[in-house]
């Protein structure tokens, strides 16, 4: 039997987390659906009242820097809720596109059970974070740049746009040298 992943912290913990699709692929590639999903973060993130310092979507995955803002499982209730909520709107998500050239047909929409959840335990942690995710697409080679990204918090951290989620730049301090 499989146990249900569960993060139990307090107030002002600060956590990195991690959900996967179950089947990795190109599920979040088309402007439509990226702002779809990220909406639906969004709004789960905000209904719960967490704070968020980060996030990246990327085609099969989201990382996101989170603050709880009470005792109890917050987190996982958010991941939860997101991951619920995307998978049993997935048709209307991804709205009866007609396929690209190049892309797979894209199935149901399924979540792994269980999402990464790493305890971030002081500021220098939580900016390796921050670079780390910002750095993703880069890496993979979606952009030469990580502010060119749009769905990341990257441009709220360079300070020309506003992404989709509410991100508190303040949350986890300065970045020290």
């Amino acid at each position: 039997m499989l146990r249900r992943h569960r993060t139990n912290s307090v107030a002002g913990g600060v956590h990195f987390i991690t959900a996967v699709t179950e089947e990795r692929g190109s599920w979040f590639v088309r402007e439509p659906i990226c702002r779809a999903i990220l909406l639906e973060f969004e709004r789960c993130r905000s209904r719960l009242g967490i704070q968020c310092a980060g996030y990246v979507l990327m085609p099969d995955h989201l990382h996101a820097l989170l603050m709880q803002t009470e005792d109890g499982d917050q987190i996982s209730e958010l991941v939860r809720a997101f991951k619920v909520s995307t998978a049993r709107d997935w048709n209307l998500i991804r709205g009866g596109m007609s396929l690209e050239a190049g892309h797979a047909p894209l199935g149901e929409l399924r979540w792994r059970r269980r999402f990464d959840d790493v305890a971030v335990i002081n500021n220098a942690v939580a900016h390796t974070m921050l670079d780390y995710l910002h750095a993703n697409p880069v890496k993979r080679e979606f952009v030469e740049a990580p502010e060119r990204y749009l769905w990341s918090s990257a441009r709220d951290y360079w300070e020309i746009g506003k992404g989709i989620v509410t991100v508190a730049t303040d949350l986890i301090g300065p970045k020290l040298s």
